[in-house]
This record gives C-alpha cells, sequence and structure tokens, in this order.
C-alpha cells in the first residue's frame, strides 16, 4: 500500500507546471518540493492513505510561500500599541511622505544651502527643540540604544547610581541592569524593591559617580507599601540626572481625556533633567526610534560617540519621525491613529462596535454575535495601570471553538487578529482602523469556507 501511494504521487514537473502561471515559479518550486517531502514522509510512517488532499495541500503551501514575510494585519485586540503587531501605526500623511522619500533620492545627508555634505540628525533636532524647549537633541534607532549611547559616552568606567525598584525588564528579555553594564557602566543599586529615599541616593555616590539615573517604570506599576523619589527631588544632589521615560509622550494626556502622571517630555525638560531618553513608537505615535534630550554639553558628545553610527537611524525612519513631528508642531496630533484610538469616548465605541455587528450580521448570518462592554489596553510598555471602557463584536460558531475561528482568521491573507474571552472571540473596534470594518464580514466568511 506505501509503496502503491509513493508510485501514485504526480511527476514534479506536472506540478509545477499547474501553478506555476499563477504564482512566481520560485515559489510553487520551494512549495512542491516541501509538499512532497512532507507527503514522502507521513506515507512512510504510516499516517497517509490516500492522496485526495494533495492539490488543497500544496495549493495552502505554494499560497503561504507567495506571500511576504511581514504582512499588514487588522488588529482587534484592544491592545493600542500592540508590541506583537507592530506597535504605532503611521498617520496617513506620515505614510504617505515615507513613501515620497523612499522612492527617491533625498538631501538626507546633504545640505541644499551651502551644497556640501550635511548631517541627518539636524532633519529632526529643530522639531525637537521647539515642541519640548531642550538645549539639544539626538535620534538613533531605538531607545535601547538611547540608554546605552548615554551610559557609554557619560558613565563608562564610572558609576551610575539606580534604584532597585527601577531595574526593570523591557521586552524580549532586554533588561536595564545588562544594557548598563555592557555600556561600560557600573551599576550602583539602591534602596530596595518597593521603598527608595532621597538618602539613598546621597549615601551612594563616591567621586567615581558619574550619573544618577531614573527609569520610569512605563510597563508596570506598584502600589501599597511603596516610597519612591521624584526625578526633581533627584536634580538636588548637584550630579546630571538621566531619566529614561520610556513612551516619549508629546502632550499632557488629560487633552485625551486621561488622567494620568506619565511623564511627558516638554516637562521633563522644564523641570531641569539633563538627559532625557524616549521611544518614537509608543506614545509619541512615530516610527521606532530613541530620542535623547537634553542640555547641550551632554547631548553633543553623544553625537560625537563613534558607537552613534552603529544604531543611526535611516532616511525612512527620519521621514516618518519628521512628519509626525510636524503634526505635533501644527496641533494636528489627532491625526496619529494611537492617540486617536486612546480619545475615543464609550459611546462613540459602542457605535462602532453595533456598526460592524450589523455589517457581519448581513453578510455571515449564521453566527451567533453579540455587543458586549468591555476594557481595552494602551499596551507598548505604557500606561499599565490604565483600563479603557470599550465595547467589542462577540463571536461564536456552532461547530469551531474560538480557538480554531481564531486560527483560521490569523491564517488568511489579511489576518485578522482578536482576542478571546470566556469561549468566546472578541472584536475590540477600539483599534480597528476606519478602512478596515468594511474589510472584516468577508474575512470571517473566508474563514468559515
Amino acid at each position: 500500500m506505501r509503496e502503491e501511494l509513493l508510485r501514485s504521487l504526480p511527476q514534479v514537473s506536472k506540478l509545477i507546471e499547474h501553478y506555476k502561471d499563477r504564482y512566481p515559479e520560485v515559489y510553487v518550486k520551494q512549495a512542491v518540493k516541501d509538499t512532497l517531502d512532507q507527503i514522502r514522509k507521513e506515507i512512510k510512517e504510516g499516517k497517509r492513505s490516500t492522496l485526495t488532499d494533495l492539490y488543497e495541500f500544496l495549493e495552502e503551501s505554494v499560497r503561504k510561500k507567495a506571500q511576504t514575510k511581514l504582512r499588514r494585519v487588522i488588529n482587534a485586540t484592544g491592545v493600542v500599541i500592540n508590541t506583537n503587531l507592530g506597535r504605532s501605526p503611521l498617520a496617513e500623511e506620515v505614510a504617505e511622505f515615507v513613501s515620497y522619500i523612499a522612492k527617491g533620492y533625498s538631501n538626507l545627508e546633504y545640505d541644499l544651502d551651502e551644497g556640501r555634505r550635511g548631517s541627518r540628525y539636524k532633519l529632526v533636532e529643530e522639531y525637537l527643540i521647539q515642541l519640548t524647549g531642550c538645549e539639544s537633541a539626538f535620534v538613533v534607532n531605538n531607545n535601547a540604544s538611547a540608554v546605552f549611547l548615554v551610559l557609554n559616552t557619560h558613565a563608562s568606567g564610572k558609576e551610575v547610581i539606580v534604584s532597585r525598584g527601577e531595574l526593570v525588564e523591557i521586552g524580549g528579555s532586554f533588561r536595564i541592569p545588562d544594557i548598563m553594564r555592557a555600556s561600560g557602566a557600573r551599576l550602583i543599586e539602591v534602596g530596595t524593591t518597593n521603598k527608595t529615599r532621597l538618602k539613598d541616593y546621597e549615601i551612594a555616590i563616591t567621586e567615581n559617580t558619574a550619573l544618577i539615573m531614573k527609569v520610569h517604570r512605563s510597563n508596570f506599576y506598584m502600589e501599597g507599601f511603596v516610597e519612591d523619589v521624584k526625578v526633581e527631588d533627584l536634580l538636588k544632589l548637584s550630579l546630571p540626572v538621566y531619566y529614561d521615560t520610556g513612551s516619549g509622550l508629546l502632550l499632557d494626556l488629560k487633552t485625551l481625556g486621561i488622567n494620568s502622571e506619565e511623564p511627558d517630555l516638554k516637562s521633563c525638560v522644564e523641570k531641569g533633567i539633563h538627559l532625557i531618553s524616549a521611544s518614537g513608537d509608543k506614545l509619541l505615535g512615530g516610527p521606532q526610534a530613541g530620542i535623547i534630550l537634553g542640555k547641550k554639553h551632554l547631548v553633543e558628545p553623544i553625537k560625537r560617540n563613534p558607537l552613534s553610527r552603529i544604531v543611526r537611524i535611516d532616511k525612512m525612519t527620519l521621514a516618518g519621525l519628521e512628519m509626525t513631528l510636524r503634526l505635533y508642531m501644527e496641533e494636528r496630533w489627532q491625526e496619529i491613529p494611537i492617540l486617536r484610538m486612546l480619545s475615543y469616548k464609550p459611546s462613540y465605541l459602542r457605535r462602532r462596535a453595533k456598526k460592524l455587528y450589523n455589517l457581519i450580521k448581513e453578510k455571515v448570518p449564521e453566527l451567533e454575535l453579540g455587543i458586549v462592554k468591555d476594557t481595552s489596553k494602551c499596551g507598548g510598555g505604557s500606561l499599565p495601570e490604565l483600563t479603557l471602557q470599550t465595547y467589542c463584536v462577540s463571536i461564536k460558531h456552532e461547530k469551531l471553538s474560538a480557538q480554531e475561528l481564531s486560527r483560521r482568521l490569523r491564517n488568511l491573507d489579511t489576518p485578522l487578529i482578536g482576542r478571546i474571552k470566556e469561549n468566546t472571540l472578541l472584536l475590540d473596534v477600539r483599534t480597528i482602523l476606519d478602512e478596515e470594518l468594511k474589510l472584516i464580514p468577508d474575512i470571517i466568511r473566508k474563514a468559515l469556507l
């Protein structure tokens, strides 16, 4: 039986011919080889007794091979800054500008006024100075790089004092203490996990202390028997204070109707903090970047650090960051998707949920649908204590579990990612973009075929 099945497998050339007019031949060849290898293995192990699903199996393999690895997905999880799904989507005008710059040459490192080589960093430094009031600014490829460069420039071989309660893990198993040690700085821990006082810092200062570092606990919070030192109080210690704020907030969250003490970059500068770093793709709402702000005599040496070239940003990041900062300059923050999502009112979200409910009901009437009140999260290591009232469309299928339905939706050409709660698939309308709402019914319909 096994030998007969093996002999029945179609010739490779015939299978390639069957698909090559619909897909690029390079992917067809890969898919045919992988599929036949898998089927032969299953036959030899006695796990396959028929070839009736060969073409279905092969079709799926060819389709997947022909897809790009990086794909656009619909975020219906309710996590606004979703790190797994690419963090902050760019504003439409920002994305158009990135595309415009990427398609041709640009003045990336060419001074148009002087007609000679220029600096890529100056393209965004002026915006950051105007928006925050800082003396100088520098941008690298992400915030971990920013932390590394600040410490390597100003504290390599010297001591940096930091509270034990701020030695956080920032995601992907990257930990602040590891980055500090890799920079060449000597980490001096003070206080305890839940209580650190100003006196703890004072006692730890030696003639070899280069910086006092404060790390904003942006991805968790503590309550109860806790005590912390405000960053402005650290300025009393007559040493440079470096504050890693994390989220890159450029406006007061009360503008969005959110009551939070999340530090914004402008207020940090106004307090007189010597060095500040932040991410570009969290609450700032732009592309991935590490932003360094502060006193000129401290920022300028960072720019001259030879390691800065290793972590420099490219033209597309610069384009995305420049246009995002321009939206802030022009007070058009509502056009930044993550800020718009965070500011949605529950009444508006309920109307969106009703619209999506009706769209799905019309095209997929066999589903059991509902509209449920739930909560969204900011995500992305920002505002961990914040919960936002939201509305979701709940979906149940008579035969498919929520896990199986979720799996099918993930494996489509345009993946739809929701969340599961009590064996029900929820689509949180807070994080679904306007143009995506009308696509969802057909996506669900296809998942059920």
